[in-house]
């Protein structure tokens, strides 16, 4: 009886053997189970870039409070003595081109709406931030699609406003506005790199007439702009930084007092806070100032130096 046991253990050890070995060699010729499709998150740390906006919303219940700054120019070479202008302003830490606070919430984690208040034209604006499209890990979605709207109203005095224009119409509350629409295309094309597209429409009610001295044409109200932006990942915690607008506009072609304006710099990461630090040519901080009002030129060394913190609370 115990020769048998012996026998069948023996034939039972070695036919499951035999079954195992077939299932690693299947296993070396079956095709390797395809990746779960995901969601792709964090294309950017932050709400914007440099200049330009980002496709990342505030998540649902959280607010955002962002403080930025944008100081004055720290060199200039059209003035007499560029240098020792430069020293006597600090490198352009004793001015300030534009100062803003804003505070942006989560209705939800794909749309926030946001407020803020800018020393530049005196400028509050209202916005919002919808993301329309989410990319997939397997790439079956290859970008992100945003949609980002903002109003903007200038509580200058009126003086300020007409300053300079031959006052033959009625004064409206409506000049004080502006809007800009903006879609944003984003891709997080690999682990350490993020790129994005911004397509852009901007309409001032109210601007003052204005000749491009080089070929004649005229400022409009409404024009397109279209903006690219980037981020690559240097280490863990830090990013290089940067993003550009060009205006279509004719009026902004080869204007020597208009430019277009372009942000470089890098992004830190330290707990909770993200510090954007950039050099830029423009003065203003949001796209209804910025986008048409910049006019100050990389190529004269008109840069300033400029930052954002951001701090997120969970409510």
């Amino acid at each position: 009886m115990i020769k048998k046991l012996i026998v069948f253990s023996a034939i039972a050890l070695g036919v499951s053997t035999n079954l195992l070995a077939q299932d690693d060699l299947l296993s070396l010729v079956e095709e390797p189970k395809a990746k779960k499709s995901e969601k792709v998150y964090a294309t950017f740390k932050t709400l914007k870039i440099g200049n330009a906006q980002t496709i990342e919303t505030v998540k649902k219940h959280h607010l955002d409070y962002r403080i930025s700054h944008r100081f004055g120019n720290l060199y200039d070479n059209t003035t007499p003595n560029p240098l020792n202008d430069a020293a006597q302003t600090g490198f352009g830490f004793d001015n300030a081109a534009d100062i803003r606070n804003s505070l942006e919430y989560g209705i939800l984690d794909n749309l926030s709406v946001g407020i803020g208040r800018s020393r530049m034209n005196k400028l509050v604006d209202g916005t919002v931030k919808y993301r329309i499209l989410t990319q997939t890990t397997d790439f079956k979605i290859p970008v992100s699609v945003c949609f980002y709207g903002s109003m903007g109203y200038t509580h200058k005095t009126t003086k300020e406003i007409y300053s300079g224009v031959i006052k033959d119409f009625n004064t409206k509350e409506s000049h004080r506005v502006s809007y800009v629409s903006q879609l944003i295309i984003a891709s997080k094309v690999a682990r350490f790199l993020s790129v994005e597209v911004l397509p852009t429409y901007i309409h001032r009610n109210f601007i003052k007439d204005a000749i491009n001295t080089n070929n004649s044409e005229k400022d409009i109200n409404g024009m397109f702009s279209i903006g690219i932006g980037g981020r690559l990942r240097v280490t863990k915690r830090c990013s290089v930084i940067g993003d550009y607008f060009y205006n279509t506009a004719p009026f902004f072609t080869n204007n020597p007092n208009v430019f277009n304006p372009l942000s470089l710099g890098f992004e830190m990461e330290t707990g909770g806070h993200v510090f954007s630090l950039f050099f830029t040519n423009a003065s203003g901080l949001v796209e209804n100032n910025y986008l048409t009002g910049t006019t100050d030129s990389w190529s004269k060394a008109q840069v300033k130096f400029g930052f954002s913190i951001s701090r997120t609370f969970a409510l």
